[in-house]
């Protein structure tokens, strides 16, 4: 029996997780999202790991998003556990759906203006600028604006692909960083401050800067855990901004990555704490299964 793999995107991560899980003594099917599911072999699994990122469509990995309502249904009906569980999965590619739940049960999100086409967004008369705009399935910050201007909104969406954008409210980085939260089994296993880089955004590829952030505030802390327990996430990470105003979620993950140099940077191996969480899990459920 193994753990399975649903991955779309032939990247370090995906391989590091096949390979720590194999080397905790358990076999691994890799699973590519990509190509027709073979069901058998998907359902010989006792437990998947999802791997289908949002930011899939941007590599023009459709299919692996076509197919997981099918592969959704198949697991369901076997009873055959996924971390993450399906409900992940749809706040995973719903920025609107992820960010107007956590707003309904109380959490501190951006507004949401409303979701539109290109076109439709240039029509609108309910955005408040400053702005973001980004797609409400992506992630790495591809087509995500700082919007000053409704010119600057024009301008920007002359070039946009024709998929759904989400426009929020902009709420400013006071203090110069983003608030990254890595959360596995209900525990803050990394926090880290990520700097903003000139363009106003804050990520890896962009250059932004790391450092280490034990002294986040306990408060933050276990409202992050809250939130992955509403949004049915047992590994994945957030970006929370911080300002004397307090502190707000502006986007989950339900699927977590990193390169092999974050490793290093960190001093801390994201992928190997996944992989020991999900053959946790894995042999947790032998265990159960073996009793009954």
């Amino acid at each position: 029996m193994s753990i399975g793999i649903l991955y779309e995107s032939k990247e370090w991560s995906s391989y590091a997780l096949r390979d720590n899980i194999i080397h905790m003594g358990i076999a691994v099917k890799f699973i590519d999202a990509q190509e027709e599911i073979n069901e058998n072999e998907l359902l010989s699994c006792d437990l998947i790991l999802n791997r289908v990122f949002a930011s899939a469509v941007f590599r023009g990995h459709h299919k692996s998003h076509t197919q997981m309502p099918h592969v959704i249904k198949l697991l369901q009906q076997r009873n055959i556990p996924m971390i993450n569980p399906p409900e992940a999965h749809f706040y995973e590619i719903s920025k609107e759906y992820s960010t107007k739940t956590l707003a309904a049960h109380g959490f501190p999100v951006p507004k949401v203006y409303g979701v539109y086409t290109p076109a439709q967004m240039t029509d609108s008369e309910g955005i408040e600028y400053p702005c973001v705009v980004k797609p409400d399935c992506g992630g790495r910050t591809n087509y995500t604006f700082i919007i000053k201007s409704y010119q600057e909104l024009t301008e920007c969406m002359k070039n946009a692909p024709d998929i759904q954008f989400i426009a929020e409210e902009y709420i400013y980085p006071e203090y110069g960083y983003v608030t990254r939260i890595e959360v596995i089994g209900r525990a803050c296993k990394l926090m880290l401050k990520r700097s903003v880089s000139s363009n106003g955004l804050s990520a890896y590829h962009l250059g932004s800067a790391y450092a280490a952030y034990p002294e986040l505030p306990c408060k933050i802390k276990h409202s992050a855990i809250s939130v992955m327990d509403l949004l049915h996430i047992e590994a994945g990470s957030m970006d929370i901004i911080e300002n004397s105003g307090g502190f707000y979620f502006i986007d989950i993950n339900s699927v977590s990555n990193a390169s092999e140099d974050n490793t290093e940077m960190f001093n801390f191996d994201l992928m190997w704490e996944t992989a020991a969480y999900a053959v946790k899990k894995y042999k947790g459920l032998k265990l159960k299964n073996g009793r009954r």
